[in-house]
């Protein structure tokens, strides 16, 4: 059960409730696998063997930086914002869900838990990117100073991922709204508590960043089109010059005509050749492994999909590109961003 364990000197008691006192045997770290799939490591635990009930103080957890939210016969356990771990009422007392104890072996060189646990935490934090883009991140100062654990194994990750195919890379437009990807992905399964089954993303080819709308027939995607264009043109002053996507059908007439009328060339893939569209494709690959990433691991109901494709789509802008070092968010906005979730 202790990760850490030291015997302690003989004579030392804890007081109990009922006014008796019990020995303590001896003292030590202790490492909980929460249900969330957090760690929560408790240090100077007390080894008292006439208790029967493993025992947590929650206002020792309160004085380092936790907070408990109790509601009904419920609690949630939570730091800095980001949830830690939950429990239930039960006999009187709140139980925490713990999937197990963590043993950890000292002879294996561990420079900190703490900035392990942070390497770990920060890539479920940023829905299970890869660890060579938290690298990046911390090199470009974006992130705090920690040491990677590339010896890290996410099952999640595992369970989420999609089979991965090579698209050729291409040279990218030198200015924003020069070309912009789009393409709808229907994701055949349950809708979203709005009623929606498809999202369409709108990927301008300069900077990478990207909008995407969730839509309840793919009709809806020269709606969001629409929207689309009049944001960004707007923000950035210049103009959608050309368009690309796929011949799915909802990007035919009327669609085609409104580019028509606007003086954008819309450019469209040849039959069965996805791979010409593959910035798009890409992108909706990612969304859509980020977007089953988050629901695996925070056990959320599969309607909640919209919410987290667009979590997704939010993070992903702010993640540095493989060949440039800057952020979407960066190169769209003018800006560095913030990581202050």
């Amino acid at each position: 059960m202790f990760s850490t364990y030291q015997s302690v000197g003989y004579g030392e008691q804890l007081f109990m409730g009922n006014s008796s006192t019990s020995k303590v045997e001896g003292k030590g770290k202790v490492v909980l696998k929460m249900s969330s799939g957090k760690e929560l490591t408790l240090n100077d635990v007390l080894h008292v063997p006439d208790i029967r009930k493993n025992l947590v103080s929650g206002s020792l957890l309160s004085k380092n930086g936790f907070q408990l939210v109790f509601e009904s016969d419920k609690f949630l356990l939570t730091k800095s914002g980001m949830l830690v771990g939950k429990g239930y009422l039960s006999d009187g007392l709140f139980k925490m869900n713990v999937m197990t104890i963590v043993p950890i072996n000292e002879n294996k060189n561990k420079s900190s838990a703490y900035l392990l646990e942070s390497s770990n935490v920060w890539h479920g934090r940023l829905g299970h990117v890869n660890f060579g883009t938290l690298h990046r991140l911390v090199n470009l100062n974006l992130l705090p100073k920690f040491q990677i654990d590339t010896n890290h194994k996410c099952k999640t990750c595992v369970e989420a991922k999609l089979t991965r195919t090579s698209f050729h890379s291409i040279e990218r437009s030198s200015d924003p709204l020069e070309l912009i990807h789009s393409d709808v992905c229907d994701l055949k399964f349950v809708q979203t508590r709005g009623g929606r089954k498809y999202f369409v993303t709108f990927i301008d080819d300069c900077t990478r960043y990207y909008y995407v709308y969730l839509l309840r027939s793919k009709d809806e995607a020269l709606e969001s089109f629409i929207h689309y264009k009049k944001e960004v043109e707007n923000q950035l002053n210049k103009k959608i010059k050309v368009l690309r996507s796929d011949r799915g059908g909802e990007y035919e007439s009327p669609f085609g005509e409104f580019c028509s009328q606007h003086g954008i060339v819309h450019q469209t893939t040849a039959p069965y050749s996805p791979q010409q569209n593959g910035v798009a494709e890409r992108k909706n690959r990612t969304l859509k492994e980020m977007m089953n990433a988050m629901l695996i691991s925070s056990g959320l109901p599969q309607n909640l999909w919209g919410e987290a494709i667009l979590s997704a789509n939010y993070i992903l802008n702010k993640l540095p590109q493989k060949k440039l070092d800057k952020t979407p968010y960066e190169l769209w906005k003018g800006r560095t961003p913030s990581y202050q979730f």
